[in-house]
């Protein structure tokens, strides 16, 4: 195996908003923080395979084991491409673009693991793609994917392939096309067929938003899921399908609207509301959401189908043997 390789680049200072209209997210959360780390924090790369520098496309590749490193969040992958341009001058600065640093100062060292330091001169990495067998992981958080594209500036990742999923370790949600990242708001988006797994019980619908903060464990863990569209709720006990889901983690309730529908063995009951305690195992049904306005028409129905042991007759007790013949 050839000897490791290492190169240290600058990031960008600023970064632009994240998911539009998305709640407010504070970056000491901790999560896939690979943008959010505070202004010119360096990407430490790593290949056992060595580094290609490419000035005519300003990339950076890393072949065979590739690793990219920034603060507490790491890339694996087999290859990473990092794409690097020259640094946007900071407010205040005076521009002098005839004395900037050439992009094409970026060199790699051939340094021991850890070494550190900009190498890019006037340059800073702006996207990382990454291919194959890629994993992002924190302490608490790892992400997994066939193909990973990093967008430094928007804060966002975005994985693509087989296998999608994301574990923290309380929760677990997985998707058939498709898992964003955005980190200013820590939400993980997953697209087709998207499932958020904790314990034995399951939310899914084809699009699904978790919001992430950090528990009493001081873990990264699911605060909140949303689930759109063909909505599936799964526990021990019933079935409940409706067009939106959600989950609030901390109180156990999932509430499930629109076109709702609850089945708990034979037994199903149609309305248009439902609240679901996962801790306690109670639910409730309504013909509509509260403040809805309910149609003259509108209510909850249930069928309800009674157990019945094979062969007992109306009081459900086995029947009394034939008399027996006189002689």
């Amino acid at each position: 195996m050839s000897a490791r390789v290492a190169l240290a680049l600058a990031l960008a200072a600023g970064i632009s908003a994240g998911w539009p209209g998305a709640r407010a997210a504070s970056n000491a959360a901790g999560g896939l923080d690979f943008a959010d780390q505070g202004s010119g924090a360096p990407v430490e790369v790593y290949a056992d395979e060595g580094l290609e520098l490419s000035q005519d496309s300003k990339t950076v590749t890393a072949h065979g084991n590739a690793k990219a490193i920034r603060g507490r969040v790491t890339v694996t992958a087999d290859t990473i491409v990092s794409h690097y341009r020259p640094k946007k001058p900071q407010p205040g600065q005076q521009v002098q673009a005839a004395k900037a640093a050439p992009a094409d100062t970026v060199a790699a060292a051939t340094a021991k693991p850890g070494a550190a330091g900009d190498t890019t001169g006037g340059s800073e990495i702006w996207r990382v793609e990454a291919d194959g067998h890629v994993v992002i992981f924190t302490a608490t958080q790892r992400a997994y994917g066939d193909h990973a594209d990093y967008n430094i500036d928007d804060a966002v990742v975005v994985l693509t392939g087989s296998n999608l999923h994301m574990t923290t370790p309380t929760d677990l949600v997985t998707a058939r096309d498709s898992l964003e990242y955005w980190e200013h708001t820590q939400q993980a988006v997953a697209r087709g067929n998207a499932v958020a797994v904790r314990g034995d019980k399951r939310l899914r619908g084809d699009i699904l938003v978790a919001d992430f903060e950090r528990n009493k464990q001081q873990q990264m863990a699911m605060r909140f899921a949303h689930a759109y569209q063909h909505v599936v709720l799964t526990t021990p006990t019933e079935v409940v399908t409706g067009d939106r889901g959600d989950y609030d983690a901390e109180t156990g309730i999932v509430t499930v609207t629109g076109s709702v529908k609850m089945t708990r063995g034979n037994n199903q009951l149609d309305g248009g509301y439902a609240v679901v305690n996962l801790d306690t195992g109670i639910s409730k049904l309504f013909p509509a959401p509260p403040g809805a306005a309910a149609g003259a028409d509108s209510r909850v129905k249930g069928l309800f189908v009674p157990e019945r042991n094979e062969g007992a007759g109306s009081s459900g007790q086995p029947p009394p043997p034939p008399p027996q013949a006189q002689p």
